[in-house]
């Protein structure tokens, strides 16, 4: 299970960087402004930090003899700090806010990927 969910991981990181080049040659094209840019790419960073935080967390408790009693903790706190950080960004004005809202849901177009990819290819 572990070397599926990691290649999973591989292809949010694809479908991440997908949105990112997507948005780049719709900005050079002149569709979209170069200002989306540094907010997808926050954006699509923090959503892959955070699954793979998330997966780290369900690997220990899957792999675990006993079960952590910290795990619940672990997981609240990971999206408890996930919902600070967005806040955060989102109050900091570094970023456009269309920009980094498409960049969380490259982790969508990255599951979208790994959904078709065991669809073609399920011998993997």
């Amino acid at each position: 299970m572990g070397e599926m969910v990691r290649s999973m991981e591989r292809r949010i990181w694809l479908g991440c960087v997908l949105v990112f080049s997507g948005i780049a040659v719709a900005a050079a094209f002149g569709i979209v402004s170069f200002n989306l840019l540094p907010g997808v790419a926050c954006g699509a960073v923090i959503i892959c930090v955070n699954f793979f935080l998330g997966r780290k967390i369900l690997e220990k408790l899957f792999t675990s003899k006993e079960i952590d009693k910290l795990f619940v903790v672990h997981y609240v706190l990971r999206f408890f700090g996930l919902a600070v950080v967005i806040f955060l960004v989102a109050q900091s004005g570094w970023f456009d806010m269309i920009g980094f809202l498409i960049g969380l849901t490259a982790l969508l177009f990255g599951i979208l990927i790994d959904v078709l990819w065991r669809t073609l290819y399920p011998a993997e």
